[in-house]
């Protein structure tokens, strides 16, 4: 999975977020930190764009991971920033298996 894969899904939750929210998705740059940009973009939305991130790449999340920001909420991350945390933390699900009839 590669940087640019992160990033352009990562945009896409951005967009989906805000339509639904019914709130403005201006076109972003991997500076922005779309906690500041972002209309109605806050803790309340983050994990359900991080479950929808994880969901469109087919990866686990940690939940002890927050993608937009520090832990202890004082840092908002930019989007580069979120693509590179996104890509050290990831995990790879574990493959189906189907019990034997």
């Amino acid at each position: 999975m590669t940087k640019d894969e992160v990033k352009n899904a990562l945009l896409q939750v951005l967009d989906r977020v805000q339509s639904l929210s019914g709130c403005p998705s201006p076109a972003l740059k991997g500076s922005d930190v779309p906690g500041k940009v972002l209309e109605s973009f806050d803790s309340t939305v983050w994990p359900v764009a991080t479950g929808w991130l994880a969901k469109k790449l087919d990866i686990i999340i940690p939940n002890d991971v927050h993608i937009f920001g520090t832990l202890d909420g004082k840092t908002l991350l930019t989007i580069d920033e979120s693509v590179d945390l996104v890509l050290a933390k990831k995990q790879s699900k574990p493959p189906i298996t189907v019990a034997a009839e």
